[in-house]
């Protein structure tokens, strides 16, 4: 293994930024994803970075104690009335988590991924010396938009890097945000959006994503994904607070995961209980019923209803 991070784990895990962007959160569940990623990653690593895109005052305060706690190094902060604050604009709060890193490796994560690992006490490692490789942009999970395209020992191939879970050099991210998107950043992301980037509108929010993927088109590279069992999990939960937490607890107990291994686009949700089934079909009908009335009410006494 060469270049910095070289060495004992430990060297490694100094030598890497957690960078985390998000929106909204409760105390408990932030310090518990956290505190989740830190136990994956085998420890502390040189630094916490956190970025908020505008949350309302319950979140920031929790942020703020998290970084009196210890378990954030550098916090940002937006108000809410700011211009940034917006679903649409997520990509600059992503962006600056990468530009605050000041570690020769980053590790991107969002607030609504749980990871969990048994065993694999060296992948941090290995992953690194993985991005050594020629033509190796990143790490990441995989959960991706599209399936793999093909499989390079224990990892899944591909030239998509999620910020669900990526893992790159520093120096990878401010190339590939220089090459690909430098003008709209020096613009201070208020210019036209990249033509070069071409995506769906409702996508275009993932800007930092379709970035990393046209840098890899451009330059010949790929992504790794190392493929997940009942000892190895990055899922994504797309949920938070209370929420989360549950599911959570359930992933722990690596209830149903096996059908979620290396799902495009999957998000965990564990099986229903019997009650749970039950209820379920009960709204359903309940929906249905309703729809029912409702075009009845529509088309009106002695008028057929329209299909």
């Amino acid at each position: 293994m060469s270049g910095p991070g070289a060495g004992s784990g430990r060297a490694a895990l100094g030598d890497v930024t957690l960078a985390i962007s998000g929106f909204g959160g409760t105390r408990a569940a932030l310090r518990r994803v956290i505190l989740d990623w830190l136990e994956f990653l085998g420890g502390r690593p040189g630094e916490v970075v956190y970025v908020d895109g505008g949350s309302p005052r319950r979140t920031t305060a929790a942020l703020a104690g998290l970084l009196h706690d210890g378990l954030i190094d550098k916090l940002e902060l937006l108000t809410p009335a700011h211009w940034e604050n917006s679903f649409e604009r997520c990509y600059i709060q992503e962006y600056q988590s990468g530009r605050l890193a000041t570690r020769p490796y980053i590790v991107f994560v969002k607030p609504d991924m749980l990871p969990f690992r048994s065993g694999f006490d060296r992948w941090l490692e290995e992953d690194i010396a993985a991005l050594d490789r020629p033509g190796v942009f990143a790490i990441t999970n995989t959960h991706l938009v599209e399936p793999p395209a093909g499989r390079e020992g224990p990892y899944l191939v591909s030239d998509f890097a999620s910020l669900n879970f990526a893992l790159m050099k520093r120096t990878a991210f401010e190339e590939s945000m220089r090459g690909q998107v430098g003008a709209f950043i020096e613009g201070g992301f208020r210019g036209e959006y990249p033509a070069h980037i071409r995506t769906e509108d409702r996508y275009r929010r993932a800007l930092i994503e379709w970035a990393w993927q046209q840098h890899c088109r451009q330059h010949g590279l790929r992504t790794l994904g190392r493929a997940e069992s009942n000892d190895w999990m990055i899922f994504h939960i797309n949920k938070g607070g209370r929420k989360l937490l549950r599911i959570r607890e359930r992933l722990r107990a690596r209830d149903g995961v096996a059908a979620y291994f290396d799902k495009p686009k999957g998000l965990y949700r564990p099986p229903l209980s019997g009650l749970q089934r039950a209820g379920k079909s009960l709204e359903g009908l309940a929906r249905r019923l309703r729809g029912a009335d409702v075009r009845r009410s529509a088309t009106g006494p002695g008028q057929p209803e329209r299909s």
